[in-house]
Formats: C-alpha cells, sequence, structure tokens
C-alpha cells in the first residue's frame, strides 16, 4: 500500500487487514485543528520551526485544485512542528494554546503548505508572511470557519523527512493531504507528515 493515496474510506478498509496505530488513525482521518490535538495529546505548548518559506509559480495539478490560473503566485511554507515536554507552562512562560518557537523541542510534524496570494486577505497573509505561528492557529485566532475536503492518507518513503524525525532514512512514514477552505472557499492545499512518535503510549 506504500505511496497510493487513499480516500477515507480507503484508509479504513486497510486497516482493517494492516496494523496502524489507534492514535495515529484518529490524527490521519480528523478534519479538527491539528494543533489543539496535538496540545490535548501532548500536554504542551506547540512550537513551529521555519524550514522554507517562498513565493512560486503555482503548477498545474495543485493550481487545478485549488481553482486558480496555473503559473499564478502562491506563498510556499515548510516548517517542522514541535513539542516540549508535557508542562502547564514552557520556559519562556508559553502555555497550552500559546504557539512558541521551542528550539530543541521535538519534531512531531513535518507539513508544507500552499497558498495563492490571490486568495490570501492582508492580514491574514502578514501572518502566514511572518512565519512564528502554525496555520492551525493563525486560523484560530482570527477565528475563521475552516473546513477540511479532498482529504488522502498515504504512507511514503521520505528520507530526508525520516532522517529530520531522528529516523533512518528508509522508515516508512504516515501523510496526508487536504484542501483548506475557509467559507466554503478554497483557500490552500497542505501535507502532513507525522513521525511515529505519535503512536499510542
Amino acid at each position: 500500500m506504500k505511496n497510493k493515496w487513499m480516500n477515507r474510506e480507503e484508509f479504513r478498509t486497510h486497516c482493517r487487514s494492516h496494523s496502524v496505530d489507534p492514535l495515529l488513525r484518529l490524527l490521519l482521518t480528523s478534519d479538527g485543528t491539528l494543533i489543539q490535538h496535538l496540545e490535548s495529546l501532548l500536554l504542551g505548548p506547540i512550537g513551529i520551526t521555519v524550514e522554507a518559506q517562498r513565493e512560486v509559480s503555482i503548477d498545474t495539478e495543485p493550481a487545478a485544485s485549488m481553482g486558480v490560473p496555473a503559473g499564478e503566485k502562491g506563498i510556499e511554507r515548510t516548517v517542522w512542528l514541535t513539542s516540549r515536554a508535557p508542562s502547564k507552562a514552557s520556559a519562556s512562560g508559553a502555555e497550552i494554546g500559546e504557539s512558541v518557537s521551542p528550539g530543541k523541542g521535538e519534531r512531531k510534524i513535518f507539513a508544507v503548505s500552499l497558498f495563492p496570494l490571490s486568495k490570501l486577505k492582508p492580514d491574514l497573509s502578514q501572518e502566514i508572511l511572518l512565519g512564528l505561528k502554525p496555520i492551525g492557529r493563525i486560523l484560530e485566532m482570527q477565528r475563521l470557519p475552516t473546513r477540511r475536503d479532498q482529504l488522502e492518507i498515504s504512507q511514503l518513503a521520505l528520507p530526508e523527512v525520516a532522517e529530520g524525525f531522528g529516523l533512518p532514512r528508509n522508515e516508512l512514514l504516515w501523510a496526508r493531504r487536504y484542501r483548506l477552505n475557509i467559507s466554503d472557499q478554497v483557500l490552500g492545499v497542505l501535507s502532513e507528515v507525522f513521525s511515529p512518535s505519535l503512536s499510542s503510549f
């Protein structure tokens, strides 16, 4: 099943005959805010480390998915979501619900997001470009109604990401991709790769 993208029902069918950790199943299929799920699970603030952020020309496939012309300008952002040891507050005084940049925090999620510039309002664009908060936290703080669709799940060979998680380069990783909508308008597309450390503990 490696490298085959599955919708929710196909993934559930796959899980009936293959062992996939229950917690990972829940995170992969969830339609809620990933940041809130991670904070509830890990009992600590979730930080962000921006690995790359750049303006790009959107390729044909993602452009069609988002309903914009191929070649339109967009913001592509690559980040790690990290956690610290569970505590009510971090050493810097950041509590759960507050995004921090934990530096040596443990990497939990590798995420790539792509947003057409034409779809972003100025305040949202500014927050994304600052690179201080995860997308989910920005949308939550702005109280924007969000919905995810076209969710697909796969197990992928991503050597550099595996290495970033501190794993062997040949480790297979569970990932998902989806469209993010605000008020029934497509905002962008996101891909998220999950660390095996998020398995039940």
